[in-house]
């Protein structure tokens, strides 16, 4: 059967991604920094056998030889999904694809160390390398915006047209929605938990929250890196990051962030193994994952009663005369900031907003590298009303660039609207689900989220999962939220 024999050439594919996946957890995480180069190289080597994998004569006429059958619906699907990928892949040359992926490995260790010392002028040659490939890489796709095909990289049901009517009508609803509590003189003066606070308390608090939303343990690791992520291995092998500093208790929401990408990948169809089916339906399904855990979940007021005495057990000084209403109060404070991965709900995709538009500006309207940190200063002053003092409180904040994910930030915030669909549609399905978070029960919750979601893989699409996007159900969550 052409399906078993399509499922069987992209084991070896699987096995391929698997091992690039590890080499990407190791540099970030245990890697020696003088291994730098020699690790480009041998991902470089990865990246081009996959390319070849996947782009053969062999494959192509497996792929033609289901596409000739009468099909049942699944497999008309399957084809589809076989169809897309492989247009995608073909298009790009192996030695594109093998010299972009080595830029990607030095830019991301030139972006840790400029981080780390504040020194955009380091970074910026390594940027401007990689917004020249992806240009490349953008023409080779033949789109009429260049944008829009990185941003069909990461999300195929979007263009860049759609995305500035949804981003515009969220913009003006969240700016209004700010100005409002800015002005509410009855808005609550919320109390700050007050550090330093230990790190050995934060990893036991991110593992105990691990745990809590049901990440296996014996399937999953948790470690440290500069910038957080989550990278599937396998089903059964999910590397998790957080970082920890004993200013803040960050950690926590970026765990259970990043624990939402971990449960997906753990929870697709293993059957399908190398093939669309054991993949996302796309990077902004999985991101409505990982901000429905962090917020939906992890900023509620029945999460932070349920967490309090956890909370006053790991860090006694910090939560001295904290009741549980003041907790929800602390996590959900509403104060414009300029790290992104530290926002509150309200300001969170003012801060995707910015890099989404950046990103415009440099594919559809040529903009370079050494024009960023202008424009990126006038539209925080813009849309928060404030200015990052140096660089690495500004465009170095980020390592998605230094990947070359241009088109990644925009999945953010269109995960956002999808999990405010999702919280609407979980209210109406699951009607005691708050109770149930109250009382730090969540298996209902995460065998809906698999049951909805995770086990149909590319079988299905955003549209079929939560209907037309708009931006009407988030913005009455905020509303809701902030409001109250």
């Amino acid at each position: 059967m052409t399906i078993k024999k399509i499922k069987d050439y992209l084991q070896e594919y699987s096995y391929l991604k698997s091992i690039q996946s590890l080499l990407h957890w190791d540099m970030e995480t245990m890697m020696p920094p003088g291994a730098i180069e020699d690790r480009a190289a041998r991902l470089s080597y990865i990246q081009g056998k996959i390319h070849s994998h996947i782009t053969s004569k062999e494959y192509k006429n497996l792929i033609k030889e289901l596409e000739s059958k009468k099909l049942k619906p699944l497999e008309k699907k399957l084809a589809k999904e076989l169809r897309w990928d492989f247009d995608l892949y073909e298009v790009l040359p192996e030695k594109h694809v093998k010299e972009l992926s080595h830029a990607q490995t030095i830019a991301t260790h030139a972006w840790a160390t400029a981080r780390k010392n504040d020194d955009w002028k380091s970074f910026s040659p390594h940027l401007q390398k990689l917004i020249d490939l992806k240009r490349k890489e953008a023409a080779l796709y033949k789109s009429k915006k260049p944008y829009d095909a990185l941003i069909k990289l990461h999300d195929k049901e979007f263009s860049s047209d759609e995305i500035n009517k949804l981003f515009g009508d969220l913009k003006a609803g969240l700016l209004e929605l700010t100005d409002k509590v800015k002005k509410d003189k009855t808005f609550v003066k919320v109390k700050d938990l007050k550090g330093p606070f230990d790190i050995k308390a934060q990893k036991k608090l991110s593992q105990y929250a691990a745990a809590l939303c049901g990440l296996p343990k014996e399937y999953s690791r948790l470690d440290i890196s500069t910038h957080p992520f989550s990278i599937n291995i396998s089903p059964l092998d999910q590397r998790i990051t957080t970082r920890y500093v004993t200013e803040n208790l960050d950690s926590l929401s970026s765990t259970m962030h990043e624990v939402g990408h971990a449960l997906y990948e753990h929870n697709l169809p293993r059957e399908w193994e190398g093939t669309p089916f054991q993949e996302a339906v796309s990077l902004s399904v999985h991101e409505s994952q990982s901000r429905f855990w962090e917020n939906v979940i992890g900023r509620s007021r029945e999460f932070c009663t349920f967490l309090h005495p956890t909370m006053k057990e790991h860090f006694p000084k910090a939560m001295k005369g904290i009741s549980p209403e003041e907790l929800y109060h602390v996590f959900n404070k509403s104060v414009p900031g300029l790290i992104r991965v530290e926002s509150c709900e309200l300001y969170y995709n003012l801060h995707i907003i910015i890099r989404y538009e950046i990103e415009e500006m440099i594919f559809n309207q040529g903009m370079n590298s050494k024009d960023i940190p202008e424009i990126w200063n006038q539209k925080y002053k813009e849309y928060l009303g404030i200015k990052p003092k140096n660089f690495a409180q500004g465009l170095l904040q980020d390592s998605h660039w230094a990947g070359g994910a241009f088109g990644y930030f925009p999945t953010y915030t269109l995960g956002n609207l999808i999990s405010g669909s999702l919280y609407h549609q979980m209210k109406k399905d699951l009607p005691g689900f708050k109770k149930d978070i109250e009382k730090g029960k969540f298996t209902k919750i995460g065998q809906y989220l698999k049951d909805n979601i995770h086990v149909k893989g590319r079988s299905v699409t955003a549209r079929d999962l939560v209907g037309e996007l708009d931006v009407k159900d988030y913005l009455s969550y905020l509303s809701a939220k902030f409001k109250d």
